[in-house]
């Protein structure tokens, strides 16, 4: 799914008459996530997952166009691990 196809199905979902007020909405979740990770580096949502904010490591990468081995800068990454609820929702296993 697309942003504007997710913007589309949440507008229709919630009755929302206009297509600026659902983006300012989800951006403001987003903005808010983002600003807890900062933070935190940490967020949880109870039975659906939680955000976290990790360091990469340096690691070696091999291109077989590359005379060399390069190395990957380290750097963090924001990354999403599903809660039971999540799952069960996604697989279809409960009705909404």
């Amino acid at each position: 799914m697309t942003e504007g196809e997710f913007i589309r199905f949440y507008k229709k979902r919630n009755n929302s008459k206009s297509h600026k007020e659902v983006r300012e909405k989800i951006d403001l979740f987003w903005n808010v996530l983002l600003k807890a990770l900062e933070e935190d580096k940490k967020v949880t949502f109870k039975n659906w997952g939680a955000f976290e904010k990790r360091e990469m490591k340096v690691r070696k990468v091999l291109v077989p166009t590359w005379e060399k081995a390069q190395y990957i800068k380290p750097k963090e990454s924001i990354k999403f691990r599903a809660g039971k609820s999540f799952i069960e929702i996604a697989n279809g296993d409960t009705d909404e």
